[in-house]
């Protein structure tokens, strides 16, 4: 998402330098990157506090308990839904039935509206998940991220459920009730990393 940002605010300034007319020294280039750092730094804290975004999501499956009505482990897919992890200073910004988006590795250049559906009330990894097959959190999220389940409401997707499969990675974004103008950038920035899916990843 930051690469983004950088991405856009550099394409920016070239195209300024050059329509402009503005010459290249060591008095502009310097400003223009200080400049951006500030901006883009002060930009990415408002963005994940006000509407927090999460690269670490991923689908999960609910599995029924075996009960004398229940004669094997039947499991229920909720192809609908995922689990995302969120910084904890994003709590605030986290209320159940939030509006969402999440778009999917598996389907480039597409993008779901959801609702938050339930944000963990323990930080613990060992928390009961009322028998949700959650997926362990990625190593990096640790104790230092929250746990949000989010179903996605999108009747688009069904069309692509299908080519989801149980596990696959997403990108989320969680937008608040404040500061509106600023869910339109992270709209954006989503939507650009959406796109970012038809290239290949390199580990």
């Amino acid at each position: 998402m930051e690469f983004l940002l950088v991405a856009g605010y550099a394409a920016v300034c070239i195209a300024a330098f050059t329509v402009l007319r503005i010459p290249l020294n060591r008095w502009t280039v310097p400003t223009a990157s200080i400049g951006g750092i500030v901006m883009i730094f002060a930009l990415v804290q408002v963005l994940n506090y006000f509407h927090p975004y999460s690269s670490m999501s991923r689908q999960f499956v609910t599995t029924a308990p075996i009960t004398p009505s229940v004669t094997m482990q039947s499991p229920t897919g909720e192809d609908h839904s995922l689990v995302a992890w969120f910084h904890q200073n994003s709590l605030s910004h986290l209320g159940d039935g939030s509006a969402a988006e999440v778009t999917f590795d598996t389907i480039p250049g597409k993008v779901f509206s959801g609702k938050v559906r339930m944000v963990a009330p323990t930080l613990g990894d060992d928390h009961d998940w009322s028998g949700m097959k959650v997926f362990d959190p990625p190593a990096s999220a640790g104790q230092a991220r929250i746990p949000v389940i989010i179903d996605i409401t999108d009747p688009r997707y069904a069309v692509y459920v299908s080519s989801v499969p149980i596990g696959s990675h997403a990108q989320t974004a969680i937008y608040g009730a404040e500061l509106d103008q600023l869910a339109l950038v992270r709209k954006t920035l989503l939507r650009m990393s959406a796109w970012m899916n038809y290239l290949p990843h390199f580990s």
